[in-house]
């Protein structure tokens, strides 16, 4: 069994070379595993931003075409929510044959449990943003919002990335990265070493002697793609150009875990 692990692809209309590049891997994989033994995780901000399953624009129809036809081809798709697309909901999993897992989620291999999450909970020296996770993920709010009409939402959506992108201009690498005492937390919680998770966009394996941190890397100049098999964590990448003429051929190893 291997798993494929990929997050923050933050995927739009500004981008169609993205959307280009995904729709390949989805069928590249898709033909890779004829024996079902596969399966793709999505670590969260899968979409630049998300409001609402009944939200179903003309640039995302391959999208979920793509994830429809790799799950009815058997290979288990999953999803866990970031901070960008957390209104995803049951009908969006139903449309492309996903199964919706918790924030902190462990899956198991013969050597170690793994927690995977999207990661922002752990950038706890960033309070301004830890306030507003808190409100946009209790259901009220998120009744609230999904009660708007569309137009209404699409526009709210556009104001919360414009104010995230003016918040993190004024932040330091520092209080937007990840709490190490909320990550060591977390992995004694779930009785673990190793966690994978994204969100920060700074792809790289932070190895102590208290555990294993795997961070995915961000789609934008670069594709990235992670595999996680009975024996390591590798993670993958290339320019986009590269994967739409070489398509998984042009990946290139980039760090690598032996578990």
């Amino acid at each position: 069994m291997i798993r494929y692990l990929i997050s923050d692809l933050h995927l739009s209309d500004k981008r169609p070379d993205l959307i280009r590049a995904f729709v390949q891997m989805m069928g590249e994989l898709t033909n890779k595993h004829p024996d079902k033994d596969a399966e793709l995780y999505i670590i969260g901000d899968f979409y630049e931003a998300w409001i609402g399953d009944d939200y179903q624009p003309d640039w995302n129809q391959p999208i979920e075409a793509s994830l429809r036809q790799l799950s009815d081809a058997g290979i288990a798709l999953f999803f866990i929510h970031g901070n960008r697309d957390f209104l995803i909901g049951n009908e969006w999993c139903q449309r492309v044959g996903a199964t919706l897992l918790t924030e902190q989620t462990l899956i198991h291999s013969p050597t170690h449990p793994i927690l995977l999450t999207h990661g922002d909970e752990y950038c706890q020296e960033d309070t301004e943003y830890q306030t507003f996770r808190t409100m946009v993920r209790t259901p009220k709010w998120q009744q609230q919002i999904l009660s708007m009409p569309l137009e209404k939402r699409m526009a709210l959506a556009a104001q919360l990335r414009n104010d995230s992108k003016n918040m993190s201009a004024e932040k330091s690498q520092y209080i937007m990265d990840v709490t190490p005492s909320s990550v060591q937390e977390s992995l004694t919680r779930n009785h673990t070493k190793v966690v994978i998770h994204g969100h920060t966009h700074r792809p790289a394996f932070h190895i102590n002697e208290h555990y294993a941190r795997c961070v995915l890397g961000d789609w934008d100049d670069q594709i990235w793609l992670a595999y996680l098999d009975d024996t390591q964590v590798c993670q993958l990448s290339c320019e986009v150009d590269t994967f739409l003429t070489k398509g998984l051929n042009g990946l290139q190893p980039v760090h690598h875990l032996t578990l």
